[in-house]
This record gives C-alpha cells, sequence and structure tokens, in this order.
C-alpha cells in the first residue's frame, strides 16, 4: 500500500512540474509535411469546404481562396496561446499578402461577433476573421486544441498542420509559407 502511494505521489509531483516548466500550456508539435494522425483532414487532401460569415456580415467560402496561399487559424478569444500568436499573423499577412497570401481567422467563440470584433480592434488586426459559433467548420476538420492551423497551397490542399502556437514571422515559418508561395 505504501508503494503504491509513493508511485502516485511521485507521478504527480512530476506532472505539476511538467505543468510549471511548459508554463501551464503544451508547447507545439513540429509541422511537418508528411501525413498522419488518426482523426480530420490529412496532409496532402483537399481541405474541407466551409462558408462562414465574416464581421461584415458577408459569407466567405474557402474555396473563395484558390490561388492562394492560405494560413486557416482556428482560435478563439479566451485563448491565450492564440492571443500570443496574432500580432505575428498579422506581420507575416502585411507582409505577404500582395503575392498571394491569405489567413482566415476562424472563431469558435459561441457569443458570436460582438468579443471578436472587439478582440481585433484591440489587437489592430486586419485579416478576415470568421464566426463558428456553432463549430460546424471545427467539426469538419476535427478541431479538439487551440489554436489549430492549416497552410494551404495554392490549390486547396492541406500543405502543413500545426497544434499549438507558433511565430508565423520567424525565418522558419516564413520559409514554410514562401515556399509555398514559388509553386505553381
Amino acid at each position: 500500500m505504501q508503494s503504491t502511494t509513493k508511485v502516485v505521489t511521485a507521478f504527480l509531483l512530476c506532472l505539476i512540474s511538467a505543468t510549471f516548466i511548459t508554463g501551464g500550456h503544451a508547447q507545439p508539435l513540429p509541422v511537418q509535411r508528411v501525413a498522419g494522425g488518426v482523426a480530420g483532414p490529412q496532409v496532402g487532401q483537399l481541405a474541407p469546404e466551409f462558408a462562414l460569415q465574416d464581421l461584415d456580415g458577408t459569407l466567405r467560402r474557402l474555396s473563395d481562396y484558390r490561388g492562394k496561399v492560405v494560413l486557416l487559424n482556428f482560435w478563439s478569444t479566451w485563448c491565450t496561446p492564440c492571443r500570443e500568436e496574432m500580432p505575428s499573423m498579422q506581420r507575416v499577412y502585411e507582409r505577404l499578402r500582395k503575392r498571394g497570401f491569405d489567413i482566415l481567422a476562424v472563431s469558435l467563440n459561441v457569443e458570436g461577433k460582438p468579443p471578436v470584433e472587439a478582440f481585433m480592434k484591440e489587437l489592430k488586426l486586419s485579416f478576415p476573421a470568421l464566426l463558428d459559433p456553432k463549430k460546424e467548420a471545427a467539426r469538419l476538420y476535427r478541431i479538439y486544441a487551440l489554436p489549430t492551423t492549416f497552410l494551404l497551397e495554392k490549390d486547396g490542399k492541406i500543405a502543413y498542420k500545426l497544434i499549438g502556437v507558433r511565430e508565423w514571422d520567424d525565418p522558419d515559418s516564413l520559409q514554410l509559407i514562401e515556399g509555398l508561395l514559388r509553386e505553381k
């Protein structure tokens, strides 16, 4: 009995230590250009089509962005890691949008437009925010963690998937995106 208690205590101490070391949230999984995983759309597959309203009430379809490299980001205003990566998303958007790059930031806020609009204004974000309060697109993409981001090729196929926060304007991220922009 004492042995079991010691094992459980040691496990809990390791778990608590890991939480403090990582700052309370998981590190992002590495970006890979290989198919894998058990659920949701896979690298190399056509990204599932959806249509969602933006903050102006305009219905935006994913297929309307064919011919562009798209950073498709699932997020929410209450998600601290999401907030952390948004400024870098804005910087890469400003840097590359005239070269055929776009961002679709799909908000999963159940409250709809008001908190998303305030968030976008507060962080001075100008890329399109789409509203998915019923989680319709999130279900299509099997979103279970935020932020989750897909980089889509010009033909609408999934090139990369990342779960977790990322600095989108760091050299590695820019190299990924610019490589997709160079592809025919």
